[in-house]
């Protein structure tokens, strides 16, 4: 992938200004990187939006933390409405107040989708956005949105790019952020940096929202003490997201029989070096795949967020592995199907067949090299400066 060069205008006759918007803890995430590459070539922009910790410490500044408040399902988004409204209410009055040059709205589509028809209809802002909302998945009409109001998208798989580049919307390939972010990590190193044991791990990864702990949590203590019964040497351990309270999983497990541990943060060290990977749908079980981990994806929603779901749903899959490769590379378990007594089969599984174990590591070994394979037309930094100082972008 092209890095960020400094071949374009560092001197002009005002700051530029860029308004970022990123509404979960992924988004953050990605924000603060693409900040940080911006800042170190163009230490003269002003940057600030919508974001969380991580967006502010890379140097924006942040007007609201909406990455804390991050929420999925229809249910869940309605109790947080007010909370919503409240930040799109802030967002909207900064760009009226002093309108950026260029407005980068990262995944989160319920709310960017809506920013971005405001702010093109009455503001007539440059938009770029990041991270395509899944409308091959779901919502595809979606798409007629994006292409009356969004200047370009970045996306990050390839085949998204032929799909926009089908309906005429100009569109940039810019690499997946993680294929550049797993690196080779040592299990060993790992675990006593955590002081973890040196048997048997399996970690669980449940999210990093709260109606995603509210309703994953409960299951996954269940399975921890089934599978502890059958396998007694096996230990447990939880990387707590940076947007949850650490209480708010600690209280899940204080009465347990056998130990678990709690890690705030280090989700990608700790599902390194752990045998096990149990994980949330979402970005953190493609991070689990890129890690070639022996995983099992899992999601569970409120019944009315689930149903509509699964009206609207046009794949086959919600594992990003397994939509990649359009297969069941690796399990998942749905809704019903997540439960206490499925979900402990498939762990159970996982450790104790060295040939199921090797089938699907094999199998995401091959993803993994597939993704790193494919060659981005231009760096996500990159783009934005050209959208900033130039008038085209290749």
């Amino acid at each position: 992938m092209p890095v960020l060069s400094n071949t374009l205008p560092t001197t002009m006759t005002h700051a530029k200004r860029i308004t970022i918007v990123a509404g979960e803890a992924s988004g953050d995430i990605h924000a603060a990187h693409l900040i940080r590459q911006l800042l170190a070539v163009h230490p003269k922009l002003i940057i600030q939006g919508l974001g969380g910790q991580h967006m502010q410490a890379a140097g924006a500044n942040v007007l609201f933390d909406l990455a804390a408040y991050g929420v999925t399902g229809l249910t869940e988004v309605l109790l947080q409405m007010r909370v919503i409204n409240k930040a799109f209410r802030i967002i909207r009055a900064s760009l009226i107040q002093t309108p950026p040059d260029l407005l980068i709205l990262i995944d989160y589509p319920g709310f960017n989708l809506r920013l971005a028809r405001f702010a093109k209809q009455r503001l007539h802002l440059k938009i770029l956005y990041y991270i395509s909302p899944q409308i091959w998945a779901w919502k595809a009409n979606r798409l007629h949105t994006i292409k009356r109001y969004v200047d370009r998208m970045a996306v990050i798989f390839p085949f998204e790019k032929t799909l926009y580049e089908k309906a005429h919307v100009p569109v940039s390939f810019v690499g997946h952020p993680l294929v550049a972010q797993i690196k080779p990590l040592d299990a060993l190193t790992i675990r006593r940096q955590f002081n973890l044991p040196s048997g048997h791990l399996v970690a669980f990864l449940p999210g990093s929202r709260l109606n995603e702990i509210k309703y994953h949590m409960p299951v996954f203590i269940k399975a921890m003490q089934t599978i502890y019964a059958h396998l007694p040497a096996v230990a447990f351990v939880i990387p707590i997201a940076s947007t949850l309270p650490y209480e708010k999983i600690a209280c899940y497990v204080k009465h347990l029989p056998m130990q678990v541990y709690l890690i705030k943060g280090h989700a990608q060290a700790i599902a390194a070096c752990s045998n096990a990977v149990v994980v949330a749908s979402g970005t953190a079980s493609l991070e689990c795949a890129l890690l070639q981990k022996p995983m099992c994806i899992v999601y569970k929603a409120s019944l009315l967020t689930y149903v509509a779901a699964m009206k609207l749903l046009r794949v086959k899959y919600i594992g990003l592995c397994n939509l990649l490769k359009n297969r069941m590379i690796v399990p998942e378990l749905l809704q019903d199907d997540c439960n206490a007594h499925e979900l402990s089969q498939v762990v159970i599984k996982l450790l104790t067949q060295t040939a199921y174990r090797n089938h699907l590591t094999q199998s995401l070994n091959k993803l993994s090299r597939e993704l790193s394979l494919e060659s981005a037309d231009i760096s996500l930094a990159d783009l934005v400066c050209h959208m900033l100082y130039a008038k085209q972008v290749c």
